[in-house]
C-alpha cells in the first residue's frame, strides 16, 4: 500500500540549508534557461485580505512534479504573512509522494534566487548590502547574499516598523557575524549600497533613481502581483534588467507597472536568469552597470528545494509521518 509522507516545517529546515538551496535553485534556473521544464502560469485567487496562489511545475531531470499553494496576507499580525504547503508528485503515476510545509521553502528559495542573481550580476568587490524590509524574507536574503559575496562588510536595514528593524539587526548580527545597522530612512539605506534588496509589498515606489550610485546591483523581490512596484519606473528602465521568468514578470514583477505605463517595453529586458546560468546571455559588462534582478518567485524554485528535502529525508532512517492516500 502506497502512502504519502507528511513533512513538517522543522523537518524541512533540518533537511536543507542555504548552500544546498543555492545549488538546487541554480540548477533549476539552468533547466529553465534551456527550456527543459514545464511551468504553467501561477493561478491567483483574490481573497478579502490577501490572495491564494497555485504554482505548478515539472522538471524531467528531477523526475518529480509539484504544486505549491501559497497564501499572501501581509496584514497578518498573529502569524506569518506567507503560509504555504507543497505537494510533490511522481510524474509517472501521479501519486502524491509528500505533502510538506512550504513556508520555509518559500523563504529559502527566494533567498537562493537572489543569491544566484547576485553572484552573476553584482560586482565582486561589493562591500555594502542594504535591505529595505525586515520581514520574514529578510534573513534568508541576507544569508544567501553573504554566501555569494563574502567580502560584504556592512549591512544596512530599513523598515517602516523601526522596532522590527532593530530586532532584525540584532538577530542578523548574532547569526552571521556581520555589522548590521538600522537606517532611519530608505534614502539613508540606499545611497551607500553596492547591493540593494527590496522586500516590501509596496504599490507606490519607495526607491528613487537619484539615490542609486553607479555599479549597484538591485534584487527587487517585493513586487509579486499586478500593480506592485518598489522602484520608481525611470530607475527600472535605466537598469540592465534580468527577470526570473519573462511572462510572469511582465504580469506581476517589478517591471509590470513600467510596462503598463509605457516607460519600459519587453525589448528593454535583457535576459531571464536561467539564460545567464546556462551561459546563453551575459550578465554584468562593466563596473558601472546598474543591474536589476526582478524576482517574482517560480514554482520551479520550490520544486528544486522540495526535491532536496524529500530525497534527503527518504534516504535516512527518520520515520516520517504518513497517511494512506489510496485504498
Amino acid at each position: 500500500m502506497k502512502s504519502t509522507a507528511l513533512i513538517s516545517q522543522s523537518e524541512v529546515l533540518a533537511a536543507i540549508d542555504m548552500r544546498e538551496a543555492l545549488a538546487a535553485v541554480e540548477e533549476m534556473f539552468r533547466q529553465h534557461g534551456q527550456r527543459n521544464v514545464q511551468m504553467p502560469a501561477t493561478v491567483y485567487l483574490d481573497l478579502p485580505r490577501g490572495d491564494l496562489r497555485a504554482m505548478p511545475a515539472y522538471a524531467p531531470t528531477l523526475e518529480l512534479a509539484a504544486i505549491k499553494n501559497i497564501n499572501m496576507h501581509p496584514g497578518n499580525v498573529d502569524g506569518p504573512s506567507i503560509i504555504g504547503t507543497l505537494t510533490l508528485f511522481d510524474p509517472q503515476t501521479g501519486f502524491p509522494l509528500a505533502i510538506m510545509d512550504a513556508t520555509a521553502i518559500t523563504r529559502l528559495r527566494t533567498g537562493a534566487a537572489s543569491g544566484v542573481a547576485t553572484r552573476l550580476l553584482a560586482r565582486a568587490d561589493a562591500q555594502v548590502l542594504s535591505l529595505i524590509g525586515a520581514g520574514n524574507q529578510a534573513l534568508t536574503q541576507l544569508e544567501a547574499i553573504l554566501l555569494v559575496r563574502p567580502r560584504i562588510e556592512h549591512v544596512l536595514i530599513h523598515d517602516q516598523d523601526s522596532e522590527r528593524a532593530v530586532a532584525f539587526a540584532r538577530l542578523a548580527t548574532d547569526r552571521f557575524g556581520v555589522v548590521v545597522q538600522v537606517a532611519n530612512t530608505a534614502e539613508e539605506a540606499v545611497r551607500p549600497a553596492d547591493i540593494l534588496t527590496t522586500l516590501t509589498p509596496a504599490r507606490d515606489p519607495i526607491v528613487r533613481a537619484e539615490w542609486i550610485k553607479p555599479g549597484v546591483h538591485i534584487n527587487a523581490i517585493g513586487a509579486d502581483a499586478a500593480g506592485k512596484q518598489e522602484l520608481v519606473s525611470s530607475l527600472t528602465a535605466a537598469a540592465r534588467i534580468v527577470v526570473d521568468d519573462l511572462e510572469q514578470a511582465t504580469h506581476s514583477g517589478e517591471v509590470n507597472v513600467p510596462i503598463k505605463e509605457g516607460t519600459l517595453t519587453t525589448a528593454g529586458i535583457h535576459a531571464e536568469l536561467g539564460q545567464l546560468v546556462a551561459g546563453l546571455k551575459s550578465g554584468r559588462v562593466t563596473a558601472t552597470d546598474m543591474t536589476l534582478f526582478d524576482s517574482t518567485g517560480l514554482a520551479l524554485q520550490d520544486l528544486a528545494c522540495a526535491a532536496q528535502v524529500y530525497r534527503k529525508l527518504s534516504g535516512t532512517s527518520q520515520e516520517l509521518q504518513r497517511f494512506d492516500f489510496l485504498k
